[in-house]
């Protein structure tokens, strides 16, 4: 596999996660709230950007994705993955996740996140890697690495 690095994000990156997020989210997002409305997602997506714990995920040096996380004291939530759409299904996430995820039990931690009910193409890629459905609510599945 190529190289796959990731390094901090800063606030020159915030134009560049916004476009990635708006990209790779776009139909799950439109399938959730009916409708698009790109003004609304990207004003939402920087408030909740939190630049401290992003990380923007790259391929042979070039910037390809991102990772936010947030620690909870006992559980690291994987907030956002985004990776572009042209760069998806090449073992990239998985290789992000899992990293994510081993960070986290070493240090005794679990693991947790939110997906779309709309996305379950999410759904399914975070079943492969061995998180399971535990609570829900209206518009999201929530779930705990078990393994």
């Amino acid at each position: 596999m190529d190289t796959i690095t990731t390094r901090p994000a800063d606030a020159g990156d915030v134009d560049w996660l916004t476009g990635v997020f708006l990209g790779s989210l776009r139909d799950a997002i439109t399938a959730a709230r009916g409708v698009w409305n790109e003004t609304r997602e990207g004003v939402q997506f920087r408030e909740q950007l939190d630049l401290a714990n992003t990380r923007i995920v790259q391929l042979c040096g070039d910037d390809i994705g991102f990772l936010m996380s947030a620690d909870h004291g006992d559980e690291v939530e994987l907030h956002t993955l985004c990776i572009t759409p042209e760069c998806q299904s090449r073992g990239i996430g998985s290789y992000i996740t899992r990293g994510l995820v081993s960070d986290a039990r070493v240090s005794g931690r679990g693991v947790v996140l939110s997906v779309l009910k709309a996305n379950g193409r999410a759904r399914t890629f975070y079943e492969r890697l061995g998180f399971v459905i535990v609570n829900e609510s209206i518009h999201h599945h929530r779930m705990r690495f078990d393994q």
